[in-house]
């Protein structure tokens, strides 16, 4: 239903009481009790926040109907004109009780990913009792069998059936899978395939579990009268003698910053100000850094790693009372921890304060959270493949064109296949062997026999170089690339793309850095730019519907992040319009 992108109008939020009759007819169509449901798993069925836009399928402009999203644009249920409602993957996984299951080998999961229906021999008895004809059922494989990959009408009585081995027919249609068109409309979050779900209806808490349940909130509640009278923290600028500075090692009245910031349940704007204060003075004292370096890069790499463990919903210097970065960096610059030089946002810090000064020497460092840094293995660039991380590798191939069919032939090679260079390579010189085309007087050069005249444009008993011939038997070929990551892939014609990275300077001496080109490396776009956000410390805006724009000039903090995600540096294009303006 969905191979191809189906034209979806705008979406709209649906009222509560079109959203409760919509839970009511999921729960009725799917024989589901309702009342019986705890509400997390309603949540779960329907969102409290649901849009709803129609569409219409490019392929037949018949089949439209109606597509609901979750308030991330997520689509959670769709359904025709003529149709049931139907459970998107994103919500099977969330409710795997929804649907009868009926297994599969994990290789037909790969097969109906490309739009093939599942058919009886490839089905694993025994069946569910609820998979009877025209009942939908999700595909799951024997390795992971409670996470649905697909969604489908059953053609066949499947409870009928033993055993499949030597029978045929269709067992189940494919209406949806991963990785189809329903699927990426999905631009905000990047949602990743589960490992494992759990597959038992959330039933509402008997009495005697409510009851529990209260006598474990009043004793939670008992905790935390006990530990209102706690210290509270103190300014970490001050004296680190004083006994009641928490920065300085003074035996048992010395407070943990961890356990303040573990216990706190909200964060005054002070106290988030101390911690960024704190994590200044933890760089100042554990951290190696070559100066000058960028205020956009100093944050991202020093100042919000050593920030003490506290809510992520804080570690954004928007939640301080300086707002803004250049804000925080000139506080400290009067504070005498550091010097900086520049212009509005666009600051390099210079100078950080001696490390033998005494606020220093004697400040006690803290925990932070520990960041897993992602697995690098090296690029393979002989036959085209590129690979800076094994979360993506980027692949170079080549379809062969009509003009070397004979050359396949003779080779008695698939001809409707996709080759890397390095296979290409390999075959063209096994040609040159049996034909025994290398010239007499120079093994560098080659005679063109009929073969190879047509794909190198070349005459017949003419002898030129075997790499030049090589280059020009090359360019005869459609060039496609492949991109594929731990649970995604992607096949297209052309030249591998390249993720653009501009940082230019607009009216009233602004400036900003656009992102574009990443939906091809699999990077959500509202997910990135919520991620942008918090790493550049900056407002960030979708452009044109396709690009993130950031404030500032984060050109390198970007291309790092990328790289992070495993996307390669030979996929990445920078191009620095500020700094070419100052030359001029």
């Amino acid at each position: 239903m969905f191979k191809k992108p189906p034209q979806v109008k705008p979406a709209a939020n649906i009222k509560s009481s079109d959203r409760r009759k919509l839970l009511s007819a999921v729960c009725k169509t799917y024989n589901l009790p309702i009342d019986e449901i705890a509400k997390e798993g309603l949540d779960n069925l329907v969102p409290p926040i649901s849009k709803k836009a129609s569409f219409t399928s490019p392929v037949d402009k018949k089949l439209s109907g109606t597509i609901y999203f979750d308030s991330n644009e997520i689509p959670t249920w769709f359904q025709t004109r003529d149709s049931q409602l139907y459970p998107s993957l994103f919500t099977c996984w969330k409710c795997p009780y929804v649907l009868p299951l009926i297994k599969t080998h994990e290789p037909v999961i790969g097969i109906l990913g490309k739009g093939a229906d599942l058919m009886l021999p490839g089905t694993i008895p025994p069946f569910d009792e609820r998979a009877v004809k025209h009942a939908v059922v999700g595909i799951v494989s024997k390795e992971k069998p409670n996470v649905i990959m697909a969604v489908g009408v059953c053609r066949l009585n499947l409870t009928q059936f033993d055993y499949v081995v030597g029978r045929s027919g269709m067992a189940v249609e494919i209406i949806h899978h991963f990785e189809d068109e329903l699927m990426k409309l999905n631009k905000e979050i990047d949602v990743e395939i589960p490992e494992e779900v759990n597959a038992a209806i959330p039933k509402i808490a008997k009495e005697d579990d409510e009851v529990k349940t209260e006598e474990g909130k009043l004793e939670e509640a008992d905790e935390d009268v006990k530990k209102e009278g706690q210290p509270k923290k103190e300014d970490p600028t001050k004296d680190s003698t004083s006994e009641h500075t928490p920065v300085a090692v003074s035996g048992e009245t010395k407070t943990e910053i961890d356990d303040v910031a573990e216990e706190l349940a909200q964060l005054t704007t002070e106290e988030v100000d101390n911690f960024f204060i704190r994590a200044l003075l933890q760089t100042i004292k554990l951290e190696t850094i070559e100066l000058p370096i960028n205020s956009s890069t100093f944050m991202s790499s020093y100042i919000y790693k050593n920030l003490p463990i506290l809510d992520s919903t804080y570690a954004n210097i928007k939640k301080t009372s300086w707002k803004k970065t250049s804000k925080f960096l000139k506080a400290m610059v009067k504070s005498s921890y550091l010097e900086v030089k520049g212009k509005d946002e666009d600051l390099s810090v210079i100078k950080l304060m001696a490390r033998n000064n005494p606020t220093i020497e004697n400040f006690v460092p803290h925990k932070v959270n520990k960041v897993k840094k992602p697995t690098s293995s090296g690029s393979n660039g002989s036959d085209g493949n590129t690979s800076s991380s094994s979360m993506m590798k980027i692949t170079t191939l080549y379809k062969p064109t009509s003009k070397s069919r004979m050359f396949f032939n003779k080779l008695n090679v698939e001809f409707d296949h996709l080759y890397t260079m390095a296979e290409l390579r390999t075959m063209f010189n096994d040609y040159v062997k049996l034909a025994n085309l290398a010239s007499p007087t120079n093994p560098k050069h080659i005679v063109i026999d009929e073969i190879l005249s047509k794909p190198t444009n070349k005459l017949v008993d003419s002898e030129s170089p075997r790499d030049q011939i090589f280059t020009t038997f090359l360019s005869n070929f459609t060039p496609h690339y492949s991109i594929t990551s731990n649970q995604h892939s992607y096949l297209s014609k052309g030249t591998p793309p390249k993720i653009h990275i501009v940082t230019e300077m607009k009216i009233g001496r602004k400036v900003i850095t656009r992102v574009g080109n990443y939906d091809k490396f699999f990077i959500k776009q509202g997910a990135f730019a919520e991620e942008l956000r918090k790493l550049c410390s900056g407002s960030t805006t979708i452009v044109d519907d396709e690009q993130v724009q950031v404030q500032g000039p984060h050109g390198k903090t970007i291309i790092q992040l990328l790289k992070e995600k495993g996307v390669p540096l030979g996929c990445i294009e920078f191009e620095d319009k500020v700094k070419k303006k100052k030359r001029k």
